[in-house]
């Protein structure tokens, strides 16, 4: 039997879901072009290798946390607009749900009208992620991607809805109506339309039953199967679209907390009074020092050993769960400060210096804070708090000859190990976090 066509489907509002594809795929294309080197075997052309370029690097393996913890500048405007595009993609999956649920069709065009009469009841949502997606393609053309990640939808997810692409600046309308079909679920990434798949499961089991005889498959068998796997395949869709732009959200939640956490002077005041107050020994999250050794020694080889000891000291932290190293409270935990006026300029453009040399990560894993305290004598006194993230890959420490070193906060102190040791507890990892802040804020206000 011929396959029908699915030229009764096409109308303005589903041939926008195709361009919300399109543009989706293009930023995912583009995105790994940007950031995968790929070393291929001679004439063969198979991937013998797969590395990460320096942008890759940034980007890490989590594109929603790279927009929103590196590169979006308006987050208020993001949350806003992902806000609006939630709610229509919410509408649209609850919908879509519904029609497995309904009547059956009884011929392959009724589930073309059936789709193309669910997207005009509901062009209003359509075109509200139509212009979301548009606005994120106006602000950086990579943006998108972040509607389309491993996070959310898995290698397999992905694969079943990103055909063969090649990016342009304009789609043409052969590839909007190809992925209208694949966002529909009429049709996969690999060109295998849900008929043809319905006529040979149904067909396949009638061969069983017919032990070999000639027989032939009902149009109708064919077109209720047919629907059911296109409904279910389109409420999918929606769905991670729905859940990706949930994720969006809880990022930018998520950013607004730790930097109000960061920021937030009188946080940082409580916590270095309550932890040198108590008398249990250091916990894996922070550490004192009366002050860095980087500011009192002038000769080599000892001042560059106290540089990589400083840095390994904060890697140390990036490397294990993240934490705080607060510099100005002494062995005593006495509130000593770390100098003033020029000094204490220099002593701090002089610790960010040191760890942008030896510290060797693609991205800032690392914040300094001034914070003015109050000392034994009531007068204040300014600590360095040097805040560090939890780093999803290892952090190295270089000493400027070749040297590297590995180091993580354990128990027992600092200890330097092979990468290996520090990458595979951190393989599922997607993103850096400073979710040990949270812990910090319970600890404050624990009694």
């Amino acid at each position: 039997m011929a396959e029908p066509s699915n030229e009764a489907v096409f109308s303005p509002q589903t041939l926008m879901l195709g361009e919300i594809h399109w543009h989706i795929l293009r930023a995912s294309r583009l995105m790994r072009e940007k950031t995968v080197i790929e070393t291929r075997h001679g004439e063969s052309g198979i991937i013998v290798h797969q590395g990460r370029t320096e942008f890759g690097k940034e980007v890490g393996r989590d594109e929603i946390d790279w927009w929103v913890f590196r590169r979006e500048h308006d987050l208020q405007e993001l949350r806003k607009k992902t806000a609006q595009a939630l709610e229509a993609a919410q509408k649209l999956k609850t919908a879509s749900e519904r029609l497995n649920r309904g009547e059956k069709p009884e011929a392959y065009g009724n589930l073309l009208e059936i789709l193309r009469r669910f997207a005009e009841d509901h062009a209003t949502e359509i075109d509200t992620l139509r212009q979301y997606v548009l606005w994120l393609a106006g602000r950086d053309v990579l943006a998108p991607k972040i509607l389309f990640t491993y996070r959310v939808w898995g290698s397999t997810r992905m694969g079943d809805r990103e055909p063969r692409f090649d990016p342009g600046d304009r789609p043409n309308k052969d590839e909007i109506e190809r992925l209208t079909e694949i966002v529909l679920g009429l049709t996969s990434s690999i060109g295998l339309t849900a008929y043809t798949k319905a006529e040979y499961e149904i067909g396949e089991d009638m061969y069983e039953m017919a032990e070999g005889a000639y027989f032939e498959v009902p149009p109708v068998k064919i077109a209720r199967r047919a629907s059911g796997m296109a409904f279910d395949e389109y409420a999918e869709y929606f769905e991670f679209i729905r859940d990706s732009l949930r994720n969006i959200l809880l990022d930018i939640g998520k950013f607004t907390e730790q930097s109000d956490f960061v920021n937030d002077d009188a946080f940082w005041r409580a916590f270095i009074v309550k932890a040198s107050q108590t008398p249990k020994a250091e916990p894996l999250l922070w550490d004192f020092k009366e002050t860095l050794t980087i500011w009192h020694v002038d000769k080599e080889p000892e001042r560059t050993s106290a540089k990589v000891t400083f840095c390994e000291d904060v890697a140390s932290f990036a490397n294990a769960r993240g934490g705080v190293l607060i510099i100005g409270v002494s062995d005593k935990r006495e509130i000593v400060g770390i100098g003033h006026g020029h000094e204490l300029e220099n002593r701090l453009k002089f610790a960010a210096d040191v760890l942008a040399k030896h510290l060797e990560y693609p991205h800032e894993i690392w914040r300094l804070r001034q914070i003015v305290a109050q000392g034994k004598d009531s007068a204040d006194k300014v600590c360095l708090v040097v805040v560090i993230g939890q780093a999803c890959q290892p952090v190295v420490v270089n000493d400027g000859a070749g040297r590297y070193t590995y180091p993580v906060r354990r128990e027992a102190g600092l200890t330097r190990v092979a990468r290996d040791e520090i990458l595979n507890p951190k393989i599922h990892m997607k993103s850096d976090n400073y979710d040990f802040l949270r812990e910090l804020y319970q600890f404050i206000h624990q009694k």
